[in-house]
């Protein structure tokens, strides 16, 4: 897909945000991987905001702006982007990060796919490879993952997160902070329900009560899950 043809996606960074300077909250790997895909996009980043380990500051691949407090005294119209790949961490950086009117951007790899319809909330990030096929939604800092597709009129719900290589089949609802991990299956008419973890390589074929882990196939239910605390 080529810059132009993204840029047609009715994304909410695609008017007034569209040439807004970017930063991302998080020095992690998740971080770096956001940084690349900007990069890679043409957008203009500015660096990575958060706390400064040593090992992964040297990592960095564009500049340390300061640790979480930077973003209070930025200029207006910097906007912002959540590198940190655990959704419930996601949230609660979001729900300080867009204290006095803060916005978040939205960013799409030029090797990512979106079909007509499409619909990414606030924050969104789709990776190289990503592939939403036509009438698909995302909520608010949805991150899908390198490789990973989501088929027809199927909702994502804010802060989920879809790892490598998953398939979500047509028609299904991942909920809200939920993961499906790399390489799994979710196929069509499905309900993940809220903050579910979803296995690597699982495969599902019924629906997903909220606040489990699945695991197998058929996918079955591992164990209870809650939301990281840190």
């Amino acid at each position: 897909m080529t810059t132009a043809e993204v840029a047609r996606i009715p994304a909410p960074d695609r008017s007034e945000l569209a040439g807004s300077p970017l930063v991302v909250l998080g020095t992690s790997g998740h971080a770096r991987e956001i940084a690349w895909i900007a990069e890679q996009a043409g957008r203009r980043l500015l660096g990575c905001v958060g706390p400064l380990r040593p090992v992964e500051a040297a990592r960095l691949p564009v500049a340390w702006l300061g640790e979480d407090d930077w973003l209070d005294t930025a200029e207006p119209g910097v906007c912002y982007l959540i590198g940190v790949g655990d959704g419930a961490v996601r949230a609660r950086i979001d729900v300080m990060a867009s204290r006095n009117g803060r916005r978040s951007g939205s960013l799409v790899s030029p090797a990512a796919t979106v079909g007509a319809r499409c619909m990414l909330g606030n924050g969104t990030v789709l990776w190289p490879g990503a592939i939403l096929t036509t009438d698909v939604r995302l909520g608010r800092h949805v991150h899908v993952g390198t490789g990973a597709t989501v088929s027809h009129d199927t909702e994502i719900d804010d802060f989920a997160t879809l790892l490598p290589g998953c398939r979500v089949a047509g028609s299904s609802r991942v909920g809200r902070g939920a993961t499906i991990a790399a390489g799994a299956i979710v196929v069509d008419n499905i309900s993940i329900g809220q903050n579910a973890v979803v296995g690597a390589g699982a495969v599902v074929v019924r629906d997903v009560p909220e606040n489990v882990v699945v695991v197998g196939v058929p996918a079955r239910i591992l164990r209870s899950h809650r939301p990281a605390e840190h």
